[in-house]
């Protein structure tokens, strides 16, 4: 059961990212950390005395560097969320990858090991699996170490993530929300019952088929096993790269009271207006907290207007504004004084990908293809 859930849990994790990173790079994260959880899943399957030596010695420490990654791509992700503008990952983050990076060279003699060697020791595992305390594979410190701190270091990051979310939650929409606190809990349920079994790998003897009646241990297998399926039945939007808030607006309206929607027609002109005529969205910080403040309304009040009458979600509206912007530079033809980039920084956007996201998902091009198809029109 355990193979099959794994094969589907890579399954889903290819689809998110083929269907996701264009409409969401932070998909790649999360892929990330479930074809690796996949590979731990996979390589336990195969210490299963009736599995094949060669497949185990195929998995079997090689993939190890690895599984320090899910801490990172965990909080890679969750700040793609909670905090877009930070999407890509830059040099400085470069150190959430320096224990993985440290244990490849730990393990640098095994894999240039030879494969016979493999073949024996997978052997040896399957013969007893109480082996494994026996087999050094590392140059810098013991296997002990090495599997007790793949669990406490996603621990970490998911106590991290955690108040992350926390703090911007308020922020964050109720199907975000939802998802963020199931995937939270999926990922506490699985890491708590690694780190049970890397726990009793400091007895001297353990038995393996004891974990298999352990609450936490069928506790972990069902949250592992169900995060794929939650995937695909309750969160197709995480999937398939569906957003939910940008649902038909009219089908929206539908359920609206018709006097709320008359209420703040006279709002969403001044909220044209204010933007029209001060241009404040040119201001990267600009949010919808400031724009509330500036025509003296509540947000929620701000909110609803943009997205029932203007038809456009404040988020979505700002970066409308901007791209336009940036088009109107573009024509004037100040690239022999700017280069495009800059076009995107005075046209408020905080990073080059979300310029260059935004653009090309309203006009279907990057700016440079918009500049050349706009020079080949005029000439």
């Amino acid at each position: 059961m355990l193979y099959y859930f794994a094969l589907l849990s890579i399954f889903t994790s290819s689809i998110i990212a083929i269907y996701n990173w264009k409409v969401h790079k932070g998909a790649l994260f999360i892929a990330g950390i479930l074809i690796i959880l996949s590979t731990y899943a996979l390589t336990h399957y195969y210490t299963n005395p009736a599995e094949s030596d060669f497949l185990l010695a195929l998995l079997y420490g090689i993939l190890s560097p690895l599984w320090l990654l899910p801490g990172p791509l965990l909080y890679f992700y969750f700040r793609s969320i909670l905090q877009p503008e930070k999407i890509w990952v830059s040099w400085k983050d470069g150190l959430h990858f320096v224990p993985a990076f440290i244990h490849l060279i730990n393990i640098l003699p095994y894999l240039f090991s030879p494969f016979e060697y493999k073949l024996q020791l997978a052997h040896a595992i399957h013969e007893d699996l109480n082996t494994i305390q026996a087999i050094n594979i590392n140059a810098l410190y013991s296997f002990k170490t090495a599997f007790l701190s793949r669990p406490i270091s996603l621990l970490i990051y998911l106590l991290w993530c955690t108040l992350l979310f926390l703090r911007q939650m308020p922020k964050v929409t109720n199907r975000t929300r939802l998802w963020l606190i199931f995937f939270i809990f999926s990922l506490l349920a699985t890491t708590t019952a690694y780190l049970f079994v890397a726990i009793n790998l400091f007895k001297e003897s353990f038995n393996p088929s004891s974990f298999d009646s352990n609450p936490i241990y069928i506790s972990s297998g069902i949250a592992y096993i169900f995060l794929p399926i939650a995937l695909i039945v309750f969160f197709p939007e995480v999937l398939y790269g569906i957003n939910k808030q940008d649902v038909d607006i009219s089908e929206e309206k539908s359920d609206v009271n018709p006097d709320e929607l008359a209420a703040h027609a006279d709002l969403a002109k001044k909220i044209e207006q204010y933007l029209s005529r001060e241009k404040p969205y040119l201001n990267p910080d600009f949010e919808l907290a400031d724009l509330a403040t500036a025509l003296e309304v509540n947000p929620k009040q701000v909110s609803f207007a943009c997205k029932h009458i203007l038809n456009k979600k404040f988020t979505d509206l700002r970066a409308q504004l901007r791209v336009e912007h940036a088009k109107a530079l573009l024509k004037k033809g100040l690239i022999g004084t700017i280069t495009i980039d800059a076009i995107g920084v005075d046209s408020g956007f905080k990073s080059r990908s979300t310029y260059y996201d935004a653009f090309k998902a309203e006009t279907g091009m990057t700016p440079s293809q918009y500049l050349e198809n706009f020079q080949t029109k005029k000439a």
